[in-house]
């Protein structure tokens, strides 16, 4: 069984933004996106732990 399944993204082909079911743990979706790199707003977090990450997204593919 494969533990991605996609349900929305922005394209067919090439590294796009997508959403994906987690089918390891039901309720719980994986995010694909690029990497917030911008230090002012990665100040404005609250902690946030190593093993986490934060990726922007079109804010249509979530809402």
């Amino acid at each position: 069984m494969r533990p991605l399944t996609l349900r929305a993204g922005t394209c067919h082909e090439g590294p796009c933004p997508n959403v994906f079911d987690y089918t390891p743990q039901p309720g719980l979706v994986a995010v694909q996106g690029t990497r917030l790199a911008d230090p002012d707003a990665l100040a404005q977090l609250r902690n946030m732990p190593d093993h986490e990450a934060v990726v922007l997204v079109p804010r249509a593919l979530l809402l």
